[in-house]
Parts: C-alpha cells; sequence; structure tokens
C-alpha cells in the first residue's frame, strides 16, 4: 500500500476544495464564476493523480467509485478534452475549447458528461 498515505491525503484535498467551492458560492466572492472555476481546475487535477493511483493500486479505488470500462474511457476522455479546453480558452482562444467541447458531445456516450459540456460552451459564448 504505497500510496495509501497520499490517496488519503487527496481525498481530504478534493473534499475541502469542494467545500471551498460552495463556500465561494455562499459568500459571493466576486467573481463567483470564475473563482469556482479556479477550484475546478485544480479538482481536475487531483482527479488525474487520483486515477493515476487507483491505475496502480485499484484497491485504493472506493467502491462507490468503481465505473464499468464504458463509464470508465467517458471519464477518462472527458478530463483529457476538459484540460485542452481550459488550456485553449487559458491562450485566449474560446472559440478553439468551444468547438473541443462539440466534438466531445459527438463523442460521448456519458449523458451526464455532454450535459457539462454544453454548459461550457455557453459559459463560452
Amino acid at each position: 500500500m504505497k500510496h495509501k498515505h497520499l490517496h488519503q491525503l487527496l481525498r481530504v484535498a478534493s473534499h475541502l476544495m469542494d467545500q471551498a467551492a460552495a463556500e465561494v458560492r455562499a459568500t459571493g466572492l466576486d467573481p463567483v464564476d470564475e473563482n469556482i472555476q479556479r477550484i475546478g481546475r485544480a479538482l481536475i487535477e487531483v482527479i488525474e493523480v487520483q486515477r493515476h493511483i487507483y491505475a496502480a493500486q485499484p484497491e485504493l479505488q472506493p467502491k462507490s467509485l468503481a465505473a464499468n470500462s464504458r463509464e470508465s474511457d467517458a471519464n477518462l476522455l472527458f478530463t483529457q478534452v476538459t484540460m485542452e479546453a481550459l488550456e485553449l480558452e487559458d491562450a485566449g482562444n474560446p472559440e478553439a475549447a468551444r468547438e473541443k467541447y462539440t466534438q466531445f458531445i459527438g463523442l460521448s456516450p456519458s449523458y451526464h458528461h455532454r450535459e457539462i459540456a454544453r454548459s461550457e460552451i455557453r459559459r463560452l459564448s
């Protein structure tokens, strides 16, 4: 269990970041949407590290998060597309970021992920 301590730290960190995003919304810390997006980007990075931990030590993956291969593939694809779209947005190219999400919508079998992509397209418009 060489990654167990790191796994526990990341679970706590992701929980605290989730609470922080809720607190940003509750307190109205301006710019609310941008601040929540910043926290969301950090969460994406944490989730990516967790994914590597679960690949190395599957027994650490919480049973409630265990996904079938189709869901796992959808999660991985969504993470990759989101990271690429965020990079495009940060580089000042929101049109390309919208196109990335639009392409994802045509590929993803996951309704939940497609809805998140649609909301990102609306945000970038």
